[in-house]
């Protein structure tokens, strides 16, 4: 019915068409038209919804606050860093490298020691110049130096990542801050437990003749031991942890540098060559990882006893404290590879290139040197991050040097 309904509607509309341009002017016979049904209305098709592309959320809380920040830092793109100590010797191999890949940035290392670029920043400092961004250190030299003068910016508050701030991933409970005034200046990263203050020449001594500090003190250890200076601030951990520790203290520490017969060597090198060399037996006072580099070598020298000492032994940060520059040139990238450093994946990554113990305890130790592990149901001393910590440090250097000097030695 459809199609017959449109015949007839097109039907006059081409004779007229034919009419209008045809030779005969004579006019058709108009026919009558048949009638025609009412044509129905055809329903409208309804369209079929095409899909709402779904959006791509806008990142929120931290993952904002983070991409932020890696777009920061990249448009900054490099950051200067001083690393100190062991981890210095081995950052370039994988730390450093996968950051950079991972975020676009690149690690500019400062060279030197702490003592050096500890002298550089503070005259840049007189000279209003700013060249580096960051800095892995210890405790000691950052909390007589780089805080008293103003160098360091609040590490705690550049920190975003959920992981860095989270208390419960750190040994001992919360964030471990090591400067004096716990203001956030100082981060320990590293909690290193050593099982004794002292390394030893396995041709000539056996570990197992102690089980007591105390025992040091023995007259037939006479001319065996040799020792870095108890008075110097980068020994000075060692000499605290004897003057400290509740069953040794001044007591012990005052006779071993009084009564025993030793000798001090003028640098740790010069006392793990000693140690090696069989010219002594023993070697006291944070003698570890220099006798490591010589071990290394297949020299007859231990860092560590197979057993605990029943004083136990104290948990030390080193040269593993992560710190903020003031007024960097980069404090964006700063501020992202701090965070990224202490999340789990950097902290994991630092172990497994050093062997360090981080202090996150959310991560695998089987990375961890079996010398630096921490043993359950041993008592360590861990005054790094306690708040006196400082003095305790001074009483002990200036209870060493009291001591020497009335000794004559």
């Amino acid at each position: 019915m459809r199609k017959v309904a449109l015949t007839l509607l097109i039907a006059p509309a081409l004779l007229a068409a034919a009419a209008a341009c045809g030779s005969d002017p004579t006019p058709a016979p108009t026919a009558t038209p048949a009638p025609t049904a009412t044509p129905q209305a055809m329903p409208a098709a309804t369209p079929t919804a095409m899909p709402a592309a779904t959006p791509t959320p806008e990142p929120s809380g931290f993952e904002a606050e983070w991409q932020a920040l890696i777009e920061a830092a990249q448009a900054e793109g490099e950051m200067i860093d001083f690393i100190c100590c062991a981890f210095g010797r081995v950052a370039d191999n994988a730390v450093l490298p996968f950051f950079e890949d991972k975020f676009g940035v690149r690690v500019v290392s400062s060279t030197g020691s702490s003592r050096q670029n500890a002298d550089r920043v503070l005259a840049e400092r007189e000279a209003n110049v700013h060249t580096l961004d960051m800095w892995h250190g210890g405790i000691t030299t950052s909390n007589t130096r780089l805080v008293p003068n103003g160098v360091l910016a609040n590490l705690q508050d550049a920190l975003i990542h959920p992981e860095a701030l989270d208390p419960d991933a750190w040994y001992g409970g919360g964030l471990p801050v090591m400067d004096a005034n716990q203001e956030g200046l100082i981060i320990g990263y590293v909690g290193n437990a050593s099982a004794a203050e002292l390394s030893f020449n396995t041709d000539l001594f056996d570990p197992t003749e102690l089980t007591s500090y105390w025992d040091l003190l023995d007259p037939k250890y006479a001319g065996q031991i040799v020792m870095r200076d108890p008075r110097e601030a980068g020994v000075g951990q060692s000499t605290a942890f004897y003057y400290s520790n509740e069953a040794l203290g001044p007591d012990f520490l005052g006779r071993l540098l009084a009564e025993q017969e030793y000798t001090i060597a003028p640098d740790a090198r010069t006392a793990a060559e000693w140690l090696a060399l069989g010219q002594y037996s023993i070697c006291l006072f944070a003698c570890g990882t220099e006798v490591e580099n010589a071990k290394d070598q297949g020299l007859p020298v231990e860092h560590v006893f197979p057993h605990q000492l029943k004083e136990g032994s104290r948990i030390s940060v080193g040269g593993n404290a992560l710190m903020l520059v003031d007024s960097g040139p980069n404090p964006n990238a700063a501020k992202l590879f701090a965070n990224w450093f202490l999340s789990r994946e950097g902290q994991r990554m630092f172990q497994e290139e050093t062997g360090d113990n981080s202090l996150r305890v959310d991560i695998s130790k089987d990375n961890v040197d079996e010398e630096n592990q921490r043993l359950e149901g041993v008592p360590y001393v861990f005054s790094d991050r306690e708040p006196e910590f400082q003095s305790i440090l001074e009483n002990a250097l200036g209870f060493a040097r009291d001591t020497l000097r009335e000794a004559g030695k």
